[in-house]
């Protein structure tokens, strides 16, 4: 027991390439900012996070509370603050006090509605905690260039932030127990979502599209269960396994390259989800998590075939030029 504990440690405890950390805090950023500018700039911020005195519909102050209230001046300051911050986050300036800034933000401004606030609130909130503990920062980032703060990051942070996506996929499956969703039933639920306005972008249905919706009620659910096995496999991947047992397992899911053909249907169905109903930021929050799962392996991987494409495309000069 003595040795698995070790083993477990020392494994959490390795350095390795930070750039799948580092993608994770500029997607997060980047999809903070957009999200609180299009909520300030829309009005939409006013009407849902504004106290009914000073003309919104929020029953609260939240963290407001001690500096006055939910007043119009103090909610934009409040949400300005945060977008400066995540900006910062993004580009690595400062990169943990910005981090640290902006997951206060992001929780003081999920505080002012409990009504209007959503499942994607959570979600960043507790990425930006694990990015704060993280070496996203020693990639990709201002403080990286410039301060000479670049170099390797912990995994076990990384680890954390797969095992989050992993529990928002399964949760979400676990929640979903239904005839409408599970395998057996109507198969119904992604119909019905998409004839709600507050939902659906694409207006109404025809017909013919019922059974399609069924195909992708069922092939949602059936990905989001599977949350548990894809953990395993990102895992799984990233160590050696001296049970039999364990590594026949590994053998398999890399043979079918589980953990790529999982992720590349989770960005098709977040595709789908963007263009067909409205969920807020939800779909770009769960995609920042994506490159922690890649690993530093994979990512590398796809940073050499951009930077060979970027060669092969880019003109030579002729024997003309050259001479």
């Amino acid at each position: 027991m003595s040795d698995r504990w070790n083993r477990l440690v020392a494994f959490l405890n390795a350095e390795e390439d930070a750039r799948p950390q580092a993608l994770v805090r500029i997607l997060t950023g980047l999809t903070i900012v957009a999200h609180l500018s299009r909520f300030v700039l829309s009005g939409a911020a006013d009407f849902a996070l504004m106290h009914q005195e000073n003309g919104g519909l929020s029953l609260w102050h939240g963290w407001l509370e001690p500096l006055g209230g939910a007043t119009p001046s103090l909610v934009h300051a409040l949400c300005g603050l945060t977008v400066v911050a995540a900006a910062c986050a993004t580009v690595g300036l400062r990169t943990r006090p910005a981090l640290v800034v902006t997951w206060l933000g992001v929780r003081a401004i999920s505080s002012l509605n409990p009504s209007a606030r959503g499942s994607y609130d959570s979600l960043l909130v507790d990425t930006l905690f694990v990015l704060l503990l993280s070496g996203c920062g020693r990639a990709w980032s201002l403080d990286a260039a410039w301060r000479g703060e670049g170099g390797p990051a912990k995994r076990w942070t990384r680890v954390l932030l797969v095992v989050q996506l992993a529990l928002v996929y399964t949760g979400s499956g676990l929640s979903k127990a239904s005839s409408s969703w599970v395998p057996g039933g109507d198969a119904s639920a992604l119909w019905y979502i998409l004839q709600q306005p507050t939902w659906s972008r694409i207006g109404e249905l025809p017909l013919w599209a019922y059974p399609v919706t069924q195909a992708a009620t069922t092939l949602t659910w059936l990905f989001e269960i599977a949350g548990v096995l894809f953990l395993f496999a990102v895992l799984l991947d990233e160590s050696e396994p001296r049970g039999r047992g364990l590594a026949a397992l590994r053998r398999g899911l890399a043979r079918i390259r589980f953990v790529e053909v999982y992720l590349a249907f989770g960005l098709a169905l977040h595709l789908g989800i963007e263009l067909t109903m409205e969920v807020g930021p939800f779909s770009f929050a769960t995609l920042a998590l994506y490159p922690a799962a890649l690993g530093p392996t994979r990512i590398g991987r796809i940073a050499r075939a951009i930077r060979a494409r970027a060669r092969r495309s880019a003109p030579h000069p002729s024997k003309y030029e050259a001479t």
